[in-house]
């Protein structure tokens, strides 16, 4: 029986690592790839935070694989099918995605994210 290693950090993160370095990255539209990204949950929305990653159960005494490994998402702070959310995903830094979390807590209408909003005048949202 071969022995199931768990996919490396980064090989895992190759596609975001690559995408938000400037390096135009084929993609293929029923993969989705571990890293930051961003979405509108409607046209025009704000953008919310999404963070898709590779969840691994690793044997601590033989680092082989436990069980399969899964994509996992979050978007905008609810667990999401990173299948459903990938073909809108835009990569953005690791830092990108720290500030558009918090900007959904500081911002009041980046908090509504199912409603289109006009976010070129900051200024004027800033409570």
């Amino acid at each position: 029986m071969p022995i199931r290693q768990p996919t490396s950090r980064e090989a895992q993160y190759d596609f975001w690592s690559r995408t938000v370095a400037g390096e135009r990255v084929p993609r293929t539209e029923d993969e989705p790839q571990p890293g930051f990204y961003k979405i509108r949950m409607v046209r025009n929305g704000p953008f919310v935070a999404v963070e898709i990653w590779l969840e691994q159960q690793v044997d601590p005494d033989t680092g082989e694989l436990v069980t399969d490994e899964r994509l996992r998402a979050i978007c905008n702070g609810e667990p999401r099918d990173p299948a459903k959310l990938w073909l809108y995903c835009r990569a953005i830094t690791a830092e990108e995605y720290d500030g558009l979390t918090g900007a959904h807590i500081s911002i009041p209408k980046m908090a509504a994210t199912h409603v289109a909003v006009d976010l070129a005048n900051m200024a004027a949202i800033r409570p």
